[in-house]
């Protein structure tokens, strides 16, 4: 099990090597001349000669698409170091928690004692949900993958919850016959308070260290449930929304950071003092004699012999520009943002921009249906240990619904235009016998983006003219 232990087993110390080796290379002009960081992280064995870029390293398994151990901490700790000190990384990591959670979600249980269930667990000073929900839509975009670990009270069936950093998951172990399902997972060994064992027996001190060293194993599903999202079929962890953008946002920062250097010295100059026919005592005289510049606004007097020419660097700031916008372009598709969305509103319209956002509110959604995912697991489990302790009646309707913030991305004004020409080609349509009922309403929701179980609504219509 040690060798698949992050920078702790024997692979960890080989990979890190590795990288320490790879990185003289690169700085000593080697045969790695080119590589890039991306290159280091998730290519092939490139050190050496051509015939050695063929072989793989034995800590690689192309079966399965995670990454080794040691990288994976090494993206962890990147990712979040970006996200404390790097501006860009962290409005991407904010956005998508704005726009996915707006101001915050909401449930509706049809039943009155589920409702009550539900927010009180929602509203328990331990669990905090209100605030909770933006941890979890924020560490699931900034890691790739959340844990959740269950606190329950056998006696009242309450549930707490908590997050477990996943860079102390260090095992998954799945179905050797369905990686997607998850049977346990084991956390590194955590350090140890010896000041707070107090007076503890000798023999129990031994035990708690031992299990200390050894780590602790949680079952997947009842103690703690994973969700990971940017992954394969076939992977156990999940990436970063920043992964593929570390490096670029790196240059990007390396890019600003020069600039501001420059345009630092930008309004600096010095004074160029040409002495016609003169020895070097004359030059020594007048170097002692000017050793200190002359005070603004002072004045000058000399001969002809005396030439004084001020020297300002030439600095085109305006030729970079193209260059930061450039690697900020990556950065937005990496992040699948758009670039008026990285505060950049210099290029193109407002129409240019309406339709450039879509792809991003689309990708806000789905994260929402993610997030939604998360949250019902987590009440089903509310629900489950409150019928376990008998709080909940086995023929009580407990189904709810978590209802998110709506993400607009639809021209109002269009639609509605749309929806009138619709509703009256449809209604000549239905009137000449052309189209059904059903087929009306199906071509009517389908236009606003709605999903409605035909036979249900026209159940509700009858009911409504029965009742009239």
């Amino acid at each position: 099990m040690d060798w698949w232990r992050g920078g702790d087993g024997v692979m960890g110390r080989r990979n890190k090597g590795r990288r320490q080796r790879i990185a003289e290379q690169i700085d000593s002009g080697g045969s790695t001349v080119g590589l890039t960081q991306e290159d280091l992280t998730w290519g092939r064995n490139v050190v050496g000669g051509e015939e050695d870029y063929y072989w793989r390293r034995l800590s690689d398994d192309f079966a399965l698409k995670d990454i080794v151990p040691a990288t994976y901490l090494e993206l962890h700790n990147q990712c979040y170091e970006a996200w404390n000190a790097n501006p860009l990384a962290s409005a991407i990591i904010e956005m998508t928690t704005s726009f996915v959670l707006g101001k915050g979600v909401s449930i509706e249980a049809n039943h009155k004692k589920v409702q009550r269930l539900l927010q009180r667990f929602w509203h328990d000073p331990a669990n905090r949900m209100d605030e909770r929900i933006y941890d979890l839509c924020q560490e699931l975009a900034l890691y790739g993958e959340i844990f959740i670990r269950f606190f329950v009270n056998p006696y009242d069936g309450s549930v707490r919850l908590r997050l477990i950093d996943p860079s102390l998951i260090d095992l998954i172990e799945t179905d050797p016959e369905d990686v997607e399902t998850p049977l346990r997972f084991h956390r590194r060994p955590l350090g140890q308070n010896v000041s707070q064992i107090g007076i503890r027996g000798q023999s129990m001190l031994r035990d708690e260290t031992v299990a200390k060293e050894e780590g602790e194993w949680f079952e997947a599903g009842r103690e703690v449930v994973q969700f990971a999202i940017n992954k394969v079929s076939n992977a156990k962890r999940g990436r970063s929304d920043l992964a593929t953008l570390l490096p670029w946002l790196r240059r990007y920062k390396d890019w600003l950071t020069d600039r501001v250097r420059i345009n630092k010295y930008k309004g600096a100059f010095l004074w160029d003092v040409q002495l016609s026919g003169a020895d070097k005592k004359t030059i020594d005289r007048k170097r002692m004699e000017y050793s200190y510049p002359p005070e603004p606004g002072s004045v000058l007097l000399h001969n002809e012999a005396e030439k004084w020419t001020a020297v300002q660097p030439a600095i085109n700031a305006s030729d970079a520009k193209e260059d930061g916008r450039a690697l900020k372009l990556m950065i937005a598709v990496g992040a699948g943002l758009p670039e008026h969305y990285l505060s950049d509103a210099s290029q193109g319209n407002r129409a240019t921009a309406a339709e450039m956002g879509l792809p991003a509110l689309l990708r806000f959604q789905r994260r929402q249906k993610i997030l939604k995912y998360i949250v019902r697991t987590i009440l089903d489990r509310v629900i489950e240990e409150a019928r376990r302790v008998g709080a909940l009646g086995r023929s009580v309707d407990t189904s709810y619904d978590v209802i998110f913030p709506e993400i607009d991305c639809a021209d109002h004004l269009t639609l509605a235009s749309a929806m009138q020409c619709l509703v009256n080609a449809l209604s000549v349509a239905h009137q000449q016998g052309w189209v059904s009922d059903e087929t009306a309403m199906h071509m009517l929701f389908q236009l606003v983006g709605v999903e409605v179980d035909m036979h249900e609504e026209q159940a509700r219509i009858e009911a409504a003219h029965a009742a009239r």
